[in-house]
């Protein structure tokens, strides 16, 4: 053999080393992963939304987390690992909130939160509720009234002493009231692993009803979640399918003057979307937004506009036309209420007002 083919010979006997070398290397690497939390854990799964670029669910050997972002960040502004309580975490996760897994015991500072909890036979997993008096669910209700569930005052002012009690391994917040800081760091001195849903900041509608898949993750009803969300995804886009078919798109104004303030949404809003997915002509559709996703108007700037529209939707806590007049008789000077074609999502209300629209109403 000449020099040149020994020399060859000897740098792919080299090369062949070197491969073997290193993926014994990766395999071991592989191997520490997966038997130890304290390097870098191999992802086994991970559950991906269909519409919601909100949150996202990643499964490993012993732990999940879940990660909830922001205005379309990549990196998470808030993240929750559910594991049991002898798992020792990798140490990139030593900042997150940790939660004890199995959920067994809740608290919800959100009526919001019962329609999810109730589609997921969950109900029996809620501790404590701030609002209670403003729940629709009777199930839940009763479960209140006997002492099953125990009442935490209201969500802007939960009672801790409540909430320490029943000693829950999850409070879900309503991200408004209860995210404060001063009330977020009361929780945090009682040792109360708080996780904040962020569905309401979602404006497409699809994207809204997928946070059920959010609440499912903390209770191991990922399959069910899937389930229900696939219903209602097939039954929204029928809808949606069906109304675009349909020649007649009647024009549509929605809510009444707050404080002498007409808070009217715009096109990104997501009661404008839900409008026209449902064949509306929304008349602010095509409008900016002023103050977050909705405009502020006043009296006449609203019936300059929707003098004549066919349909007016979502009257607060008014119920009948009567009743509407007696805050301003001006009212009824929109065909709308000529007509009768005023409408309000109060069909479904406990006796003490609490609205099914805001528990199952996003399902």
């Amino acid at each position: 053999m000449d020099s040149y083919s020994n020399k060859k010979g000897i740098l792919i006997k080299a090369a062949l080393g070197l491969i073997i070398v290193a993926m014994i290397g990766l395999d071991s690497c592989k191997q520490r992963s997966a038997g130890s939390s304290s390097a870098k854990e191999v992802m086994i799964d991970s559950l991906i939304q269909e519409y919601s670029h909100s949150f996202r669910v990643e499964y490993y050997k012993d732990h999940k987390v879940v990660k909830v972002f922001a205005n379309g960040n990549k990196q998470p502004i808030s993240t929750y690992v559910l594991c049991r309580k002898d798992v020792t975490l990798p140490e990139e996760l030593k900042e997150a909130v940790r939660i004890e897994s199995p959920v067994t015991r809740i608290v919800c500072l959100s009526t919001t939160h019962m329609g999810a909890l109730k589609l997921l036979d969950a109900r029996d997993l809620i501790a404590a509720t701030a609002n209670a008096y403003l729940i629709y669910d009777s199930a839940v209700n009763a479960m209140v009234k006997n002492g099953l569930i125990k009442d935490a005052g209201k969500d802007y002012q939960p009672s801790y002493e409540i909430i320490a009690q029943v000693k829950p391994q999850v409070l879900f917040s309503d991200g408004e009231n209860s995210g404060s800081p001063q009330v977020n760091g009361k929780f945090r001195a009682l040792k109360v692993s708080v996780a904040s849903p962020r569905d309401y900041f979602e404006q497409d509608p699809l994207a809204r009803a997928e946070w059920i898949k959010f609440f499912a993750a903390f209770i191991d009803k990922e399959k069910m979640a899937d389930s229900i969300f696939r219903k209602v995804k097939a039954g929204y886009l029928e809808t949606v399918k069906n109304v675009a078919e349909t020649r007649e798109h009647p024009t549509v104004f929605c809510n009444v003057p707050f404080n002498g303030v007409w808070y009217m949404p715009c096109g990104k809003n997501y009661v404008a979307r839900l409008i026209t997915d449902a064949g509306g002509k929304f008349l602010w559709n095509d409008d900016e937004p002023a103050n977050g996703l909705n405009l502020t108007l006043n009296f006449e700037q609203v019936y300059g506009r929707a003098a004549n529209a066919d349909f007016w939707i979502n009257t607060y806590v008014y119920t009948d036309l009567n009743e509407l007049t007696t805050v301003d008789s001006k009212f009824k000077l929109f065909k709308a209420y000529k007509t009768g074609n005023v409408y309000n999502c109060s069909n479904r209300i406990s006796a003490a007002g609490g609205l099914d629209m805001w528990e199952t109403g996003t399902l």
